[in-house]
């Protein structure tokens, strides 16, 4: 521990909620979309390319699928970058052969200060999704609700899907009125990709189980490789 100038143990700046971490399974990735996170961005991709299409691969026939991959990449995280997220988290490999048609969005936002965040949490509930819960998550309240949509137009030349989206509200400071979400969304077009629409829904509630507070004042323990962290 550092020590102030007058000899007495230094008092981290910030609050636990500055930050956090969570748990995902191996082949999920964290992409920094914020504002002023370019150069973070550019290294979280070449990290998924290097994974993909490792150096030791002949250059000539890797390249070009090296050039295509950050594409695809970039053209799916200018959407979320341009509508003001804080990072999304993209599955970057196959899950048992299986390639998972999902993704989680990190937003954080500013209600007015103050507020009580359940009331905050209770109006969200109004809104009239399939499911709405009050949760708590490490200690903080919040809402987490439910919304299936159906014939949603891909991008692209992709068919007709049904799309369904859980999304967790987590109150970070109701004296400053700092709020995270969470959104989730998963695709399918089929009566098999439904049930797998359906585990992945599961799937992320048991993501967000592993979630934690992770800033000053917080006590973290040694979490597994996969431990995916978050920041303010």
């Amino acid at each position: 521990m550092s020590e102030s100038p007058t000899g007495a143990p230094a008092v981290a700046a910030g609050k636990p909620t500055d930050s956090w971490v969570m748990l995902l399974p191996p082949g999920w990735a964290r992409f920094p979309t914020g504002e002023g996170r370019a150069r973070e961005l550019d290294h979280a991709i070449e990290e998924v390319v290097a994974r993909a299409l490792p150096d030791d691969l002949p250059r000539d026939s890797a390249e070009p699928h090296r050039h295509l991959l950050r594409d695809q990449l970039r053209r799916t995280l200018d959407g979320a970058r341009d509508a003001g997220s804080g990072a999304v988290y993209l599955p970057t490999e196959p899950m048992n052969g299986t390639i998972i048609p999902a993704s989680i969005t990190e937003l954080e936002f500013v209600s007015d200060a103050g507020s009580d965040p359940v009331a905050v949490a209770t109006s969200i509930l109004a809104d009239g999704y399939e499911e709405s819960d009050l949760v708590e998550i490490d200690g903080r309240p919040g809402v987490r609700v439910l919304a299936t949509s159906h014939e949603v137009q891909a991008e692209g030349d992709w068919p007709m899907v049904s799309t369904r989206q859980v999304l967790y509200t987590i109150s970070r400071d109701d004296v400053e009125g700092e709020w995270l979400a969470m959104s989730f969304s998963t695709v399918w077009n089929s009566h098999d990709t439904e049930r797998l629409a359906e585990a992945l829904v599961l799937f992320f509630d048991a993501v967000m189980g592993t979630f934690r507070w992770a800033g000053p004042g917080t006590d973290v323990p040694n979490l597994p490789e996969q431990q995916v962290p978050g920041s303010a």
